[in-house]
């Protein structure tokens, strides 16, 4: 059963909130492309004018992108059948005569990266990516006036179902460079991912809330990084407003992936204590900016409050294929020779993807909010 949502205008104090027009329809049956029983996978373009078809997509090694050109058939259909590909949620787009081009038989969307569908090969490996008959949460917006930028700004809140007579604890998560508030609902599965390790009893209760992460800062160091002052000072309060939520410290965690986990290791060490745990997907610190830090900003780093007020840092980064991971190698060298406590997680399998950061949220949100449970707003 794959419930749609509706849009639904909630008042709120901090301001409109409303249901977003998505639901999580990842094995819904496409037109295109077909996922045969072996996992081999067949695609299909009609373009009568065209002089070449190639599909780009991320199953190649690592999960990254790898080009296959289609053979052009009768009534001007170009197809290709590839794999069998392991199961997965792969993202995919057609160059027809060097242009990407959206598939037009394919519903799915990505709103920061128009030209990408998304498909679902299923298997073991994507039960928890898959849609089950489970109680769904809510996917709304909350839209709020940003000091940062001058303007009004919106993030969607994935909320969970039931009724919940305590207030919630809050997990923000951010997006990656190029990203946008959406993308953690689209190609990161976040709201499927989160009901089923709720239904599963994995999850503690909580409310999600994805920030369009895109201020000033990101990649330099954390007294350039606009996004704290973003998060604290606009959203949180926001946030806090219009939701039951609870507003101590070791109520919230903070985690994002590439670009946003830059941000989250900002926000650590610039406001250290105002979040209780920090998750850091596929990042690290490039070697100038890292340089810097640890030269010119060493008290951000020898800050005691760094770890008493963090119960939990967890990094995360793909194999060696992640185009972040050496930056991630010297960033977590430099944490621990500043004693700097964190524990750390490889995923083997995928490098800089949307696989690996699914793979990264799946076993990092259930370790959320189980240090300290008395401690309510």
């Amino acid at each position: 059963m794959n419930p749609r949502l509706t849009r639904r205008s909630v008042l709120a104090v901090a301001g409109a909130a409303a249901l977003l027009p998505w639901s999580p329809r990842a094995n819904a049956t496409t037109r295109n492309p077909v996922v045969h029983p072996d996992r081999t996978v067949t695609f299909r373009f009609t373009a009568p004018a065209a002089a070449s078809v190639v599909v780009r997509g991320g199953w190649g090694r690592s999960f990254d992108y790898t080009e296959q050109p289609l053979r052009r058939g009768p009534g001007d259909t170009w197809q290709l059948t590839t794999g069998p590909l392991t199961p997965s949620y792969y993202q995919y787009s057609f160059l027809v005569d060097g242009v990407e081009t959206k598939d037009p038989a394919n519903p799915t969307a990505v709103q920061s990266s128009p030209a990408l569908s998304l498909f679902l090969v299923p298997g073991r490996e994507t039960e928890f990516l898959t849609v089950h008959a489970v109680p769904h949460g809510r996917v709304g917006s909350l839209t709020y006036h940003s000091r940062v930028t001058g303007a009004r700004r919106t993030a969607a809140v994935w909320t969970p179902p039931g009724h919940h007579r305590a207030p919630l604890p809050t997990l923000y998560l951010l997006h990656g460079g190029g990203g946008d508030h959406l993308d953690w609902l689209e190609p990161g599965r976040a709201p499927v991912i989160l009901d089923n390790l709720l239904a599963a009893g994995r999850l503690r209760p909580m409310l999600v809330v994805f920030p369009d992460g895109n201020v000033p800062g990101a990649t330099g160091l954390p007294g350039d990084d606009s996004f704290p002052a973003e998060l604290l000072d606009n959203l949180v309060p926001a946030v806090e407003a219009a939701h039951r939520v609870r507003r101590d410290p070791r109520g919230r965690a903070l985690a994002g992936l590439s670009l946003g986990g830059l941000q989250t290791w900002n926000f650590l060490l610039s406001r250290p204590g105002a979040v209780g745990a920090i998750g850091d997907f596929s990042s690290g610190y490039f070697p100038e900016v890292l340089t810097a830090l640890t030269t010119e900003h060493a008290d951000l780093l020898r800050d005691p409050r760094v770890n008493t007020g963090t119960e939990l840092h967890h990094v995360y980064c793909g194999n060696p294929d992640d185009i972040a991971y050496a930056n991630n190698v010297a960033t977590r060298a430099v944490f621990t020779e500043f004693g700097i406590r964190h524990q750390y997680t490889e995923f083997a399998p995928g490098a800089h993807t949307w696989q690996t950061w699914r793979a990264n949220l799946h076993d990092f949100a259930p370790r959320l909010f189980r240090v300290t449970e008395s401690a309510k707003s």
